[in-house]
C-alpha cells in the first residue's frame, strides 16, 4: 500500500472517530497519535461500533486474537493493524 492510501486509510478512521463516536465533540483535539483509550474514546460500545465500520466500510475483519489494546492505542496503531490484515497471506 502507497503512503497516500495509508494517508487516506488513516483520514477514513479520523473522521469515522470523529463523527461516529464523538459525535463531533472535542473532534479538533484528536489526532492520529491521540491515546484513545487513556482518553475514554474507546470503550467496549465504541470498540465494537469501530470494528463495525472496519469491517463494513473498508472491508477488513479483525479477528479476535488482533483485539488487543497495543492495536487500538492510537489510530496510527489501528491504521497499521489493518494495512497488516489486508495483504495477503502467503
Amino acid at each position: 500500500m502507497s503512503d497516500v492510501e495509508r494517508v487516506d486509510l488513516l483520514e477514513k478512521l479520523l473522521t469515522f472517530v470523529r463523527d461516529g463516536l464523538l459525535d463531533g465533540q472535542a473532534g479538533d483535539d484528536l489526532t492520529s497519535t491521540t491515546p484513545l483509550l487513556e482518553w475514554g474514546v474507546l470503550d467496549s460500545v465504541k470498540t465494537a461500533r469501530l470494528l463495525a465500520f472496519i469491517r463494513d466500510e473498508i472491508g477488513v475483519r479483525v479477528p479476535p486474537k488482533k483485539m488487543v489494546g497495543d492495536h487500538f492505542k492510537d489510530l496510527e496503531h489501528v491504521t497499521d493493524l489493518v494495512l497488516e490484515l489486508q495483504q495477503p497471506v502467503g
